[in-house]
């Protein structure tokens, strides 16, 4: 994947390499594609495919396009389905989901395949299987995105705030 905010890598349809596109707004932001006009607020998102265009939206976002040619995948230990999660997206290739959690909440053992996560709270999470969070540690900064392995784990949201996140995740086969 290749991410680039408040720009974008391509917006043309068809671009070598490049098969399809996520736009997610950081903040309002409206703009025009082939397949009609957008306006979307913080947190939502629209997906391109390879064969459809749009113009630069204006803005706060991230565009995050798929490259073709990337690594070969790898799966977590086991696969155990995140509850708590709404799917907004899927295909045969990736699957994009919001991840909430409410303040103090749990999110019991389940697995992620890799994935880029677009984080849109800032909130400290922890595994409560090996230790409470530390102040400081397992911080998710807003406004960031980081791509992760596969892992399989629990996670407690230690905030006072709810964790939301945009997770594009890439899809295995069992």
């Amino acid at each position: 994947m290749q991410v680039v905010r408040d720009s974008a890598v391509c917006t043309n349809a068809n671009t070598n390499n490049i098969g399809s596109r996520i736009i997610v707004a950081l903040d309002k932001i409206k703009f025009k594609s082939s397949k009609g006009f957008h306006k979307l607020k913080r947190g939502q998102l629209v997906v391109f495919l390879e064969n459809e265009s749009y113009d630069l939206p204006k803005g706060k976002y991230f565009e995050v396009a798929i490259k073709k040619d990337h690594p070969p995948l790898t799966k977590p230990e086991q696969w155990v389905e995140p509850k708590k999660n709404t799917i907004v997206y899927e295909d045969a290739e990736f699957r994009i989901f919001e991840e909430r959690l409410e303040a103090g909440d749990t999110r019991e053992l389940h697995s992620h395949a890799q994935r880029l996560v677009v984080r849109l709270n800032q909130v400290q999470l922890t595994d409560p299987r090996y230790a409470l969070g530390k102040p400081g540690t397992g911080v998710q900064v807003a406004n960031t995105v980081k791509f992760a392995e596969p892992v399989v784990h629990v996670v407690k949201n230690l905030s006072d705030i709810p964790l939301f996140n945009i997770v594009i995740e890439f899809r295995i086969t069992q």
